[in-house]
């Protein structure tokens, strides 16, 4: 069957390139003898593909119907087991008194769960805003001069998760649509821009891992983070920064309208 297709795919291409070389028109010899061979080419590979798609099926259906034949005429040769000794009686055991096991206690349902929940997030103290840090900024400091009037009040999650890695979108989906939900991951990440508006040169600023930061818990889906923060000034030097970064979370339930609005952010030199 492979020969016939190799047959047919050769003379699919001689027909093809000898047609275009006789149909060539104002073109020269040798280029009518290149197309003709590039177009008998493609014309040989579609009749072997249509070729060996037709007989390869009937091939494959003869070799199943040898290998059905020989498995029939091959017969398993059935071995008998040899007969076992009968085994002793075995002794009667002593009666065992049963004892029923502990009924397992029943499993928290999710309402008492969400009740617990709400009932801790009452419990959290409730924030109180600060009065905003104008100071005026030095050469050799990076804030900006009265950062705390440039910076954005809020910050939307759909254009937040747009410009960052999937880390923000993992901690959304295992926060869920729990309204108590503990989100201190979250609005360590939020922190990062508004901390950046607040540099002079934001590109050059590096915060600290989110193992080296604390967090504190408010109602109403309120965190105030702490950490540290180092940019670089107007002389050149990385300045160290100690910062402590409030934000809380609106419109929690749905990811598309949720947003992140600024309370208070506070930035100390480490070293004063």
């Amino acid at each position: 069957m492979e020969f016939l297709c190799l047959l047919a795919f050769l003379a699919a291409w001689g027909f093809m390139w000898r047609w275009v070389v006789k149909n060539r028109g104002n073109w020269n010899l040798f280029v009518g003898n290149v197309l003709g061979a590039g177009a008998g080419f493609i014309v040989g590979i579609v009749v072997f593909s249509i070729t060996f798609s037709l007989f390869v099926p009937e091939r494959k259906t003869a070799q199943k119907q040898i290998q059905e034949t020989v498995t029939q005429k091959v017969e398993p040769v059935a071995v008998m087991p040899e007969a076992e000794p009968a085994p002793e009686p075995a002794p009667t055991p002593p009666p065992v008194t049963v004892v029923p096991p502990a009924p397992a206690p029943a499993p928290a349902t999710a309402t008492a769960t969400a009740t617990a929940t709400a009932t801790a997030t009452e419990n959290l103290p409730a924030y109180v805003a600060s009065s905003p840090q104008n100071e005026p900024s030095p050469p050799e400091s990076a804030l900006l001069p009265n950062f705390s009037k440039r910076l954005p009040a809020a910050l939307a999650e759909k254009d937040f998760k747009d410009n960052v890695s999937n880390d923000f979108a993992v901690l959304r989906r295992l926060a869920g649509s729990n309204p108590n939900a503990d989100k201190s991951l979250m609005a360590f990440m939020i922190c990062e821009p508004f901390i950046k508006s607040a540099m002079r040169f934001s590109a050059s600023t590096v915060i600290s891992s989110a193992r080296d930061a604390s967090s504190q818990r408010f109602k109403d889906q309120t965190y105030t983070v702490s950490s540290t923060a180092t940019a670089r000034n107007m002389l050149g030097d990385d300045v160290r920064y100690h910062f402590d970064c409030s934000v809380q979370q609106l419109d929690g339930n749905d990811a598309g309208k949720a947003v992140w609005r600024l309370l208070d952010l506070k930035l100390k030199k480490s070293d004063s």
